[in-house]
């Protein structure tokens, strides 16, 4: 091969920028796409405009007929209404008012809104035209009009509730319904709404309150009852209460436990002492068994008085034991003095060990009253349990009797408050009339607008026609603009060939234009030097594009060879009128040389072709071979420009192997026939085999370049 071809392999980065450019160019829309798609819609409009026009006449013509069949056939009607008010004005703030005054919590009233409503309109409209209360009217009716039937009467009657706009532009509904009846005889019309606003007027006085009534009368039955049930709870508290002394079982658990607490402390205090008492009225007998009495009587003021005399008592006898004996009267009552001091400290520690055992009775009786009432605490706490959950379901079951009753009485007062607004009558504002217009005369309804519904029939009529005129092209998988192709496939339009079996100058100039597009692409530099010609299924004109694509090359003064690659079905000899005795088959299963197999054209002077030659079993083996290769790597040094004439590329592999070894594959679609489909599913394969695709041609097409036609003649000419 040339080094100058571009290289095919997926490490190349131009060969991916190359992919790049023609497979994506189409990813985002630009503005020339844009232009494009309003060129494909009047495209569309041009080649459809027969059955655009067509529909839009046929809508129009069945649209009349039907409109002047519909007028003749429908009778002229005539309507008449009247308007109830339902509600006083006020009726909302009054209510709300005095159901607040009966809760006590008339300051808390909101804001009066006027749309705001205590009845159901649309269950009232409901009723109101319920057979329940319909069937009396058509009885009557029935005496005048034997015809009108409840279904009748309800088709030709409607009822709604008038609406107004408020100051910010919001609609909210009036207190006001407003019906109507309509019919051909204004007669009848006038009666109907008679009898219905009579009928109405009437349920307004006396069947709207039924319901009400039999509500209050259930809520007066059923007060007692919860009365009795409360007061009957009420009593179970209470009895509770006085059986166990208790106001609050919550309460009172807390302040037993609370007493039980400090019981506790008081318990631990009372062991200590208790303990302290026995410690020290031990330790004093045992003081007072040895005779220490200092140790008994301690820091006590009358010890230390009996003490000091008793000790000045001793000092006496010491001192006076040297002058007097003992049994001197002096003596004597110095000892019996002394004697008697000793009895007073022996009684005195008596005392103080007495007292001690008199704190261990006192500890221990302040022990066992201290336990007794824990005791007692205890089981009470026992049976605070019990008489709390006892005492929880009576409150809980006092709790809902007693919101029971409320509600009732609150929705006795409700009620009895609805019912007094009940009592007053719906007012008749507008009495039933027939509607007239502003002459006077009787306006008739229903009447169908021919100018208007001709125009709304055109207009549908058009849009219908356009509808059909695009559907039936998008419907049909056929190409059929250059502009069309393009959009389609994302490649570059090499050139539109025209629809021209004269070959007349605007199609030879098509030729030129293709080439010159083709050595103006960016992929290539220098120009590519051989090019693949193949399409997606047979018939789509390529071997037409291949030959003259290569004549118009050769006119242009480059060295040209044509090679028939489509070994299958081969027809460049044909187009050119040379014999296929010999051509490229028979190079290999021959071994005729090139230079034997090469013909020159009778067209042009530079014009070489390479026929296909005999038909060969297996055209794969001979593309594929290394000598196809070598003999392809030989033209490019030889000729400027190789062109290959390859078999279609769906269902076939012999244009991908050929394309793979050329500089580019130029795709060729015909106007007309070709499908997006198919151009699709060739593109797409053609993406999975990386064969480079340098842009598509549109064959036969309809729409070409608009330039005069000696422009086409003279530049041929030149080119010869």
């Amino acid at each position: 091969m040339n080094s100058k071809q571009p290289s095919l392999s997926p490490s190349s980065e131009s060969s991916e920028n190359r992919l790049m450019q023609l497979f994506q160019s189409s990813a985002t829309p630009t503005p020339q796409e844009e232009q494009w798609d309003l060129g494909w819609v009047g495209a569309v409009f041009r080649r459809r405009a027969k059955l655009i026009a067509a529909v839009m006449i046929g809508t129009v013509v069945a649209g009349g007929g039907l409109l002047f069949s519909i007028k003749s056939v429908t009778p002229a009607k005539y309507a008449g209404r009247f308007q109830l008010l339902v509600e006083p004005v006020n009726a909302d703030q009054q209510q709300a008012r005095s159901s607040a005054q009966a809760q006590g919590v008339e300051n808390s009233l909101p804001p009066f809104d006027p749309s705001r409503s205590s009845l159901d309109y649309g269950t009232q409209i409901r009723i109101l035209q319920s057979p329940r209360l319909m069937n009396g009217i058509v009885k009557e009716l029935q005496t005048r009009y034997p015809d009108i039937t409840y279904e009748k009467l309800l088709l030709n009657l409607e009822l709604s509730r008038i609406t107004s706009l408020t100051l910010d532009l919001k609609e909210q509904g009036t207190k006001i319904i407003d019906v109507s009846y309509q019919d051909s005889d204004p007669r009848k019309v006038q009666y109907v709404l008679d009898k219905i606003s009579q009928a109405y007027l009437q349920y307004s006085l006396k069947d709207r309150q039924s319901t009400i009534r039999q509500g209050i009368k259930f809520i007066d039955s059923q007060l007692p009852q919860l009365q009795q049930q409360v007061n009957s709870l009420q009593g179970q508290i209470q009895d509770l209460r006085e059986r166990n002394s208790i106001v609050d079982p919550e309460l009172e658990a807390q302040q037993l436990s609370q007493q039980a607490s400090n019981l506790g402390q008081q318990s631990s205090d009372s062991q200590t002492d208790l303990a302290e008492a026995q410690a020290r009225t031990e330790t004093l007998s045992q003081q007072l068994q040895s005779n220490n009495l200092t140790s008994v009587l301690g820091e006590a003021p009358y010890y230390q008085s009996l003490l000091n005399q008793y000790q000045e008592i001793a000092g006496e006898i010491a001192t006076e034991s040297g002058r007097l004996q003992p049994d001197n009267p002096a003596m004597q009552a110095l000892l019996e003095k002394q004697q008697n001091l000793q009895s007073l400290m022996d009684i005195e520690a008596a005392r103080v060990v007495s007292k001690a055992a008199d704190s261990i009775t006192v500890a221990e009786a302040r022990d066992r009253a201290i336990t007794q009432s824990e005791a007692e605490v205890n089981q009470e706490i026992q049976l605070i349990p019990a008489v709390a959950r006892q005492y929880a379901d009576l409150q809980r079951e006092l709790e809902l009797a007693t919101e029971s009753l409320n509600k009732f009485s609150s929705r006795q007062e409700a009620l009895q408050i609805d019912a007094a607004q009940q009592e007053v009558p719906w007012e008749l504002i507008t009495p039933p009339q027939l509607i007239r217009d502003e002459d006077g005369n009787l306006e008739k309804v229903g009447a169908v607008n021919s100018a208007a519904l001709l125009g709304l029939i055109a207009v549908l009529g058009i849009l219908l026609g356009i509808g059909v005129g695009f559907l039936v092209e998008v419907s049909q998988d056929i190409l059929q603009t250059p502009d069309e192709t393009k959009r389609s496939t994302g490649l570059p339009l090499l050139g539109a060939v025209p629809l021209d079996k004269a070959k007349n100058a605007a199609f030879i100039e098509s030729f030129y234009s293709i080439y010159k597009n083709i050595r103006l692409l960016p992929s290539f530099d220098p120009p590519a030097r051989s090019l693949a010609i193949s399409s997606p299924q047979p018939g789509d004109g390529k071997t037409t594009i291949a030959v003259n694509l290569a004549q118009a090359v050769a006119a242009m003064g480059k060295r040209v060879l044509l090679v028939d690659a489509d070994l299958r079905h081969p027809q460049v000899h044909q187009l050119l009128n040379l014999p296929n005795t010999q051509g490229l088959s028979d190079i290999f299963s021959a071994n005729v040389s090139l230079s034997n197999a090469i013909q020159p054209s009778a067209v042009r002077d530079n014009l070489m072709v390479l026929t296909a030659g005999q038909t060969v079993g297996d055209p794969l083996e001979l593309l594929t071979s290394e000598k196809m290769r070598a003999m392809m790597e030989h033209f490019q040094t030889v000729f400027d420009l190789v062109i290959y004439d390859t078999p279609p590329l769906l269902g076939l592999a012999d244009s991908g192997l050929i394309a793979s070894q050329t500089d580019g594959l130029v795709l060729v679609a015909r106007m007309g026939k070709s499908k997006r489909s198919a151009l699709a599913q060739t593109l797409e394969e053609l993406k999975i085999s990386s064969t480079a695709v340098l842009g598509v041609v549109a064959n036969a097409a309809k729409e070409t370049a608009n330039m005069p036609e000696g422009y086409y003649r003279a530049r041929s000419l030149s080119q010869s």
